[in-house]
C-alpha cells in the first residue's frame, strides 16, 4: 500500500508526496543486502516477495527459510531469539500462551491500580507490550493470498511486455 506524506517547503504551500519507502519494488531493492529498512515485510517467509526464485520470489533475502517466520523484522526476531524456534506453528503456540498469561497479570495489576487510584507506569508498559504481541499474533494467524498476472502483447513487430499487476488480496483468520 502506497502511503502519502505531507511535505513542507518554505515559501510554498504544503503538498502531499508519495513516501517512496512504501512502494513495492521487488526487482531492484535499494537495500538488497540486509532488507533492514524494507517496509511492510510479511510475517511469514512463504509470502514475502524477496523469497528464493524457486519459490516465486526474486531471491534477494539472505535469511529466507521455507515454512518459517521472517527474522528480518525486529518484533519477530525477538520472539525467535526468545523461544529458540523459527517454525510458525511452534512460535505461534508459545506466543499465544505468553499472551494469555500476561493478560491475566494485566487484569490483576489494573485492579490494584484502580484500587490505589494512581496510574502505574509499569502497567502502561505492560499494556503496550501485550498490545504489540497481540498484533504480531494476529498478523501471523491471518492468511493472505495474492495473484500476479503478466500480459505479453505483440504489436508492430516489437514485443512489448506490459506488466499488468492485478493483486487480489484475500485475508482469512483461523479464529475459533
Amino acid at each position: 500500500m502506497v502511503v502519502l506524506k505531507k511535505r513542507k517547503v518554505e515559501g510554498k504551500p504544503e503538498e502531499l508526496v508519495i513516501d517512496e519507502r512504501t512502494i513495492t519494488n521487488t526487482k531492484n531493492t535499494r537495500r538488497a543486502k540486509s532488507l533492514k529498512y524494507a517496509r511492510n515485510l510479511p510475517a511469514k517467509c512463504d509470502v514475502c516477495p524477496y523469497r528464493s526464485v524457486e519459490d516465486g520470489g526474486n531471491g534477494v533475502c539472505p535469511k529466507y527459510e521455507r515454512d518459517s517466520l521472517c527474522i528480518i523484522r525486529k518484533d519477530i526476531a525477538k520472539a525467535v531469539d526468545k523461544f529458540g524456534e523459527r517454525t510458525e506453528g511452534k512460535i505461534l503456540a508459545m506466543m499465544e500462551s505468553e499472551f494469555t498469561d500476561n493478560f491475566e497479570h494485566i487484569q490483576f495489576y489494573q485492579a490494584l491500580e484502580k484500587a490505589g487510584g494512581e496510574l502505574n507506569p509499569e502497567v502502561t508498559k505492560r499494556l503496550n507490550t501485550i498490545t504489540n504481541l497481540g498484533k504480531v499474533i494476529s498478523e501471523i494467524r491471518t492468511k493472505k493470498e495474492t495473484i500476479e498476472v503478466k500480459d505479453t502483447r505483440i504489436s508492430k513487430g516489437k514485443i512489448e511486455e506490459i506488466a499488468r499487476m492485478i493483486t487480489i488480496s484475500k485475508e482469512s483468520s483461523d479464529d475459533v
